[in-house]
């Protein structure tokens, strides 16, 4: 169990919502707005080192719209990162404590700037609470970063040779618009034949988030696909290559079960440079 999710903790914590046990709830990706500056900064934090994972290790990351409140259980300080700075952009330089240590992290403001995120767009509460968690890094790890332009290895997703797969969700009817869109949702299984993910009214934004942290490279939408779908994604892994009835590579299984498919490209892409990092410690 512990195996299975380890190697898949940067999906889940890219999904930034709360993560019972292998289920993950993504949100709307983050829009930069130039004329917005974010202020938000935590109150109260504190950062903890993870007791060992057992037969129970799980990854749950909570951070309530309109809300201060941040908390994450066996979370890696590259996951942090990612979730404050994209995951669009490899991070590189840093040391690998960053990448296989886990953290519990509990952070939030007071109520009254609750009750000022509460006034904000649901982008605009994004904005701050990523602002907050750099913040956090910048107090209590120390971190220095700069962004630097690399030619590095990325993915394009195109449409394969038959046409996507996918299952359109279909609109609502004529005249009814809901209040709340539903959540674009991930669920993901492990056994022996490899991992599991089910996902439900995903935009392909949303489906090339998950696929970029399957494949641990940026991975780019170039399907031209505008609506919002379901999907089944079955894909072997290391611990399943000996079972005869393993499921294939994720690069096969992406172009048999979405009709969708990876080309990798070599392009010029901002990379997340992590100049100076320290460990946390315990507070």
């Amino acid at each position: 169990m512990f195996r299975i999710i380890q190697r898949h903790i940067g999906l889940l914590a890219a999904l930034l919502v709360f993560v019972p046990a292998l289920c993950a709830h993504a949100q709307t990706p983050i829009v930069e707005e130039p004329n917005y500056t974010p202020t938000l900064t935590f109150d109260v934090a504190t950062i903890r080192l993870a007791p060992p994972p057992d037969a129970n290790f799980h990854v749950s990351v909570s951070s309530p719209p309109h809300s201060s409140r941040f908390e994450a259980t066996n979370l890696t300080i590259k996951t942090l990162l990612q979730i404050a700075y994209g995951f669009d952009a490899p991070v590189v330089g840093a040391p690998d404590w960053v990448t296989n240590t886990f953290y519990n992290i509990q952070a939030r403001s007071d109520e009254a700037t609750d009750a000022r995120l509460a006034k904000l767009t649901a982008n605009e509460v994004r904005l701050e609470k990523r602002n907050a968690i750099r913040v956090l890094l910048t107090d209590r790890l120390a971190l220095k970063t700069h962004l630097e332009t690399r030619n590095s290895s990325i993915y394009n997703l195109v449409l394969g040779k038959g046409g996507s797969k996918l299952q359109v969700v279909p609109p609502p009817p004529d005249g009814e618009t809901p209040a709340t869109p539903p959540p674009a949702n991930v669920q993901a299984h492990g056994s022996q034949h490899g991992l599991e993910f089910v996902g439900s009214n995903s935009s392909m934004r949303a489906i090339s988030g998950a696929l970029s942290s399957m494949v641990e490279a940026p991975v780019v939408d170039k399907t031209g696909l505008l609506g919002t779908y379901n999907y089944t994604l079955q894909f072997g892994r290391e611990w399943s290559a000996h079972d005869p009835d393993s499921w294939p590579s994720i690069f096969t299984a992406i172009q048999e079960q979405l009709g969708l498919k990876l080309e990798a490209v070599h392009e010029s892409v901002p990379n997340l440079v992590v100049d100076h990092i320290t460990k946390p410690t315990e507070n």
